[in-house]
């Protein structure tokens, strides 16, 4: 079964990558694609600015909700000592009805000749009027959509993570139900920690995220719907991406360390961690990989003794640019003048902390004071690069 992804301009081109990632990282009979070339953009007159007056405004969905309220708390979650994003009232933003995202992914499966028995999934930034963060199509229910913003209200991690799950639950919900009537009628009030759960507040999307099941009784509908295997891979992904935000939620980190992985594509992986990848730029990778290599550190000012080690390193990583250019790029990031080294440290350090939460990554990326050596704790027992 195949599922198309596409998305607005708004989406960002790295939280469509990872979601892309994220689906595709375990394989099996469901089958993402991406169209990263056809923007999906909505005309001036397919949206309004609307107004959002106040919390309670922001916070109120219309109708029986499938998956996610977009109900928020734009307070401090005291438990998690965190600002949210907060908002300053009033403020207006682009708001569509579901009849025109529905057309954009009837558009898109004419245009491309998408079968019927085909997913096309439209991810998008425009506020919908029922204020809802997901829903499939009543009139055909292969085509859905799901609002990429919003996401940090209810959970600390990347946006792709529940941006990913929540694809694989309208893919599950499209075949666990007759029509759409009954998928409305038939979602959990109360929360049991199943896929199906209505969550109107942040603690149940919580659970919901925490326990990536799907109770017995919904299971039963898909019995006959859809293979065992496509249910397999469905449920692998889920769980995946479980491990993933429940470690970028801090929830775990009192684990035993996962080993770091550097694969043939130069792509990081902490395979004990669910396989999270660590996503990291070719100059941030260069200055990491040197850390990897050198276990007792170097420090900011001694960087330009390891500048032809760091030329080899890029070069092998990067293809942009001409080789001068390349070089300047190093040369700009062991200037003891320049600032560049210092950011790229604290992009690897951030690249970390999203996926694994902070107490765990303390031990993945680079660290050192003012004016002191700099490395990577990490014991290098744990560190396997594979060439092949």
């Amino acid at each position: 079964m195949k599922v198309h992804l596409i998305k607005d301009g708004d989406v960002s081109k790295e939280t469509f990558s990872e979601v892309i990632d994220l689906l595709q990282a375990i394989t099996g009979p469901l089958e993402f694609t991406c169209d990263s070339l056809n923007i999906i953009n909505f005309e001036v007159d397919e949206f309004l600015e609307k107004k959002v007056s106040n919390v309670k405004a922001f916070e109120k969905s219309i109708g029986a909700h499938i998956t996610y309220s977009s109900k928020s708390q734009i307070v401090m979650n005291k438990k998690e000592s965190r600002p949210l994003k907060s908002f300053t009232f009033p403020f207006s933003r682009k708001t569509t009805n579901w009849t025109t995202i529905f057309d954009k992914c009837n558009i898109y499966r004419t245009k491309n000749n998408i079968p019927n028995n085909e997913f096309v999934i439209l991810l998008t930034e425009v506020s919908n009027s029922n204020n809802w963060f997901a829903s499939l199509d009543e009139k055909m229910p292969f085509n859905g959509f799901i609002h990429t913003a919003d996401w940090n209200h209810f959970i600390k991690c990347l946006d792709s993570f529940p941006i990913a799950f929540e694809v694989i639950a309208l893919i599950l919900q499209k075949h666990m139900f007759n029509d759409y009537n009954e998928l409305r009628t038939s979602v959990h009030i109360e929360p049991i920690g199943c896929i199906n759960d209505m969550c109107f507040e942040k603690k149940d999307i919580k659970l919901k995220m925490r326990t990536a099941d799907i109770c017995q009784d919904c299971m039963t509908k898909l019995n006959g719907k859809l293979s065992l295997a496509e249910i397999h891979q469905a449920l692998s992904i889920m769980e995946s991406l479980r491990v993933k935000m429940l470690f970028s939620q801090n929830f775990k980190q009192t684990v035993p360390l996962s080993k770091l992985l550097i694969d043939k594509r130069n792509r990081i992986f902490l395979p004990d961690f669910g396989n999270i990848e660590i996503k990291l730029r070719p100059l941030e990778k260069t200055l990491y990989f040197l850390y990897l290599k050198h276990t007792d550190g170097i420090g900011l000012s001694f960087l330009c003794d390891f500048k032809q080690e760091m030329y080899d390193i890029y070069t092998s990583l990067s293809s942009i640019g001409d080789f001068q250019e390349m070089r300047n790029r190093i040369d700009e990031m062991v200037n003891i003048t320049s600032n560049s080294a210092a950011e790229k440290i604290s992009k690897i350090k951030a690249g970390f902390v999203k996926a694994i939460g902070i107490e765990l990554a303390k031990n993945y990326y680079i660290q050192g004071g003012n004016g002191e050596v700099k490395k990577i704790v990490l014991n290098r027992d744990l560190y396997k690069r594979i060439n092949y």
